[in-house]
């Protein structure tokens, strides 16, 4: 007994130094201590299944603490259980520096933070601070109208800055932001403020600004600065806010570099300097309300995320908590909805397709294949060379049926394999085909070139499937003692070639066949119709000017080296004798030399296949070195004219045009109109005939130059 009183009095202090210890930290509703002298000003957080989970401001503000202490800490999982109001409360964002990151999970539960005013004149400003790249992932968290959040440079809705690589990628997904986000200077966003160096891959999915975003500039409604890491990528996103701080790329949603994939994304918010997200092909004058825009952002790699109670949520979520958005009624082939037969219901009540409609095989609305039917071997056309064959002219500005290209994702008949000497290209062209759509050395859509206006009329005279293989690049020259942009090179001399390799080893040579090599593979050569290589159609020289003198011999040796590698290849030695057409520089263009363009036409006089297209009146846009729209329509015309007086797309019966009777050519053209169903006299005018596709006694016609 002795022996036990001593240790009941010492369990007695104890029990009694715990109790004073916990009466000492009283907590409201918003977990903030009332105490006078607390030494837990807020109130921890309960763990439960590794979760932190967060019921009040206290909590919050407790978890961010644990965060920013580093260390381990970084790693931990945070979860909302309600909404949280910030009403009085000062918010530290989660993940404070630099030096401590969050590296963890945090699931907002569709909840929102409310009342959270972040006045600061500090860089990093944001409900979360910074994100550290290895698996972190943030959703399901909107940031309340009622919340203002202001700060310096790099300051977001839900996270204010992304840096350090990993295995694995950052995620925002499923998040919104409906606060004010202000900066004082750059790289201010919606969702994320902007990425600093070293940059991690960067996932935005499925997210939401409707609050207004203010930069000093180079900022954006979702993403301020997004890096420029391969991986990175922005999907099923919109806004509805305004932004103020754009920057001269006009890039309103998303500011990138050039390795950076984006998509899906849909723009609200009226304004002419806008470049990203504008959508013309809306089935309803209500998107956001019909439930189309739900349907559409459901469509991308979100999948189910999306939901709409059509006629109570004004606009999509992503939350999971609306229900399902079919699309119902009847829809094209291709898929695009007929207005007028359609509309958008939580109720799938199914949508009809309407039928193909085949001629000679495929169909002129989606471009399907009709099985059964016995198709000639497939065309292929290689194009390659620098910015104006790459495009630079605004798509804005370009024919509606090459704008329509963007909008509905690609073309029906054109397949396309293009790569520009980086990685990025690489990796989602190489070896692929996919429809063709407008995409330049920059990874943008926002510029074409040319090529996109010949491809459109070769779909125009084939009717049917066809393949384009293409490499270019900006600034590219073929002689290495030239400056050539990105490092890359058109250069074909043996001994240069050994040393070198795609991308990263500076030839755009090697890689051009390297990527044609694996479309052959992997894809022509396992059509059962079989290919062929028509030609190829090049435009560069620009940046050769300083070598100008030995143009002759360097195009010369490219052009021997493509044609032989291609018999190597294929075995078929009539590539030896393949079409080279190489169009002519603006004799008006500050890079024009004189020497390039005698060189294009000396080689045409020494090789009967090597062939000269004359743009050197085609218009130049304001730079004075780039086709305007109107002087790529011109080149592209032009260049069309070449296949056609070339014989490149006669038929085999593959296309259903024939070359015009000799009875047409010489005696007159009554009864010939073009598509439009004017006579030849008002297409033409005398015996200044404009080539292309005509109808003459009741089937088509290709009409070339005399």
């Amino acid at each position: 007994m002795k022996h036990f009183l001593p240790r009941l009095t010492a369990l007695v202090g104890l029990l009694f130094t715990v109790l004073t210890y916990v009466s000492a930290h009283n907590y409201n509703a918003q977990g903030i201590c009332t105490d006078a002298d607390c030494t837990e000003p807020f109130e921890p957080a309960v763990q439960e299944d590794g979760w932190y989970l967060l019921r009040n401001a206290g909590n919050v503000e407790w978890f961010s603490g644990l965060v920013n202490q580093g260390g381990n800490n970084i790693f931990l999982w945070g979860r909302l259980t309600c909404d949280i109001d910030f009403a009085g409360v000062t918010h530290t964002p989660i993940g404070v520096s630099e030096a401590t990151k969050f590296n963890g999970r945090f699931d907002g539960q569709g909840h929102r933070i409310m009342n959270m005013k972040l006045r600061s004149t500090k860089d990093l400003q944001g409900f979360f601070g910074g994100l550290r790249g290895g698996g972190t992932r943030v959703s399901n968290l909107i940031i309340d109208k009622s919340c203002q959040i202001t700060g310096k440079q790099r300051v977001g809705g839900i996270a204010a800055f992304a840096q350090t690589t990993g295995s694995e990628p950052i995620v925002i997904e499923g998040c919104m932001n409906e606060a004010n986000v202000t900066g004082t200077s750059t790289a201010v966003g919606g969702i994320l403020g902007g990425s600093m160096s070293p940059h991690p891959a960067i996932r935005i999915l499925n997210c939401i600004n409707t609050g207004t975003v203010r930069g000093s500039g180079e900022s954006a409604t979702i993403a301020g600065w997004l890096g420029d890491n391969a991986g990175s990528r922005v999907d099923n996103c919109y806004n509805t806010g305004r932004l103020m701080g754009i920057d001269g790329s006009k890039r309103n949603m998303v500011r990138h570099g050039g390795a950076s994939a984006v998509q899906n994304i849909y723009e609200f918010y009226s304004s002419s300097t806008y470049t990203q997200g504008r959508a013309t092909d809306w089935a309803t004058p209500s998107p956001l309300a019909s439930g189309e825009l739900c349907y559409r952002l459901s469509q991308g790699e979100g999948g189910k995320a999306w939901g709409q109670a059509i006629g109570t949520d004004a606009m999509p979520l992503p939350f999971g908590s609306s229900p399902e958005v079919f699309l119902c009624g009847e829809a094209a082939c291709d898929g695009a909805v007929i207005a007028e037969a359609s509309h958008f219901s939580n109720t799938d009540e199914g949508l009809k397709l309407q039928s193909h409609q085949f001629l000679r095989g495929h169909c002129q609305v989606c471009g399907a294949l009709e099985e059964g039917y016995p198709f000639p071997p497939r065309k292929v056309f290689l194009m390659a060379g620098q910015s104006n064959a790459d495009g630079r002219a605004a798509v804005s500005t370009m024919p509606s049926y090459i704008q329509d290209y963007v909008s509905r994702g690609g073309s029906r008949f054109c397949y396309w394999s293009y790569t520009n000497g980086s990685e990025a290209a690489w990796q989602k062209f190489g070896g692929k085909f996919l429809p063709y759509v407008p995409h330049t050395d920059d990874n943008s859509t926002s510029r074409c070139g040319f090529d996109g206006i010949v491809y459109h009329l070769i779909e125009e005279a084939l009717a049917g499937r066809f393949f384009v293989i293409k490499e270019s690049h900006g600034g590219t020259a073929i002689d290495t003692r030239c400056s050539s942009g990105g490092n890359l090179w058109w250069c074909a001399d043996p001994e240069w070639l050994a040393s070198a390799s795609p991308r990263s080893g500076h030839s755009l040579t090697l890689e051009f066949v390297e990527n044609i090599g694996r479309c052959i593979d992997d894809v022509l050569a396992k059509l059962d119709e079989g290919y062929r290589i028509e030609c190829i159609m090049w435009h560069q020289g620009e940046s050769d000017r300083t070598q100008g003198a030995a143009y002759h011999d360097n195009l010369q040796q490219l052009v021997a080296y493509l044609r032989s590698w291609l018999v190597e290849k294929t075995g078929e030695a009539r590539y030896a004798t393949l079409p080279f057409i190489a169009g002519t520089v603006n004799r008006q263009s500050t890079q024009y030399n004189a020497e390039v363009e005698q060189a294009l036409y000396r080689l045409a006089e020494e090789d009967k296949n090597f062939h000269v297209v004359d743009m050197s009146d085609c218009k130049l846009g304001s730079d004075n070195l780039h086709f305007d729209a109107s002087g790529e329509e011109d080149a592209a015309q032009r260049m069309f004219s070449k296949l056609l007086e070339l014989g490149l797309l006669d038929s085999d019966d593959a296309t259903g045009a024939s070359p015009v009777p000799n009875k047409g050519r010489e005696d007159g053209w009554e009864g010939c109109f073009d598509l439009q169903g004017r006579g030849w006299q008002t297409a033409g005018s005398g015996q200044s005939r404009v080539p292309g596709i005509y109808i003459m006694d009741g089937r088509k016609v290709l009409v070339g130059s005399r």
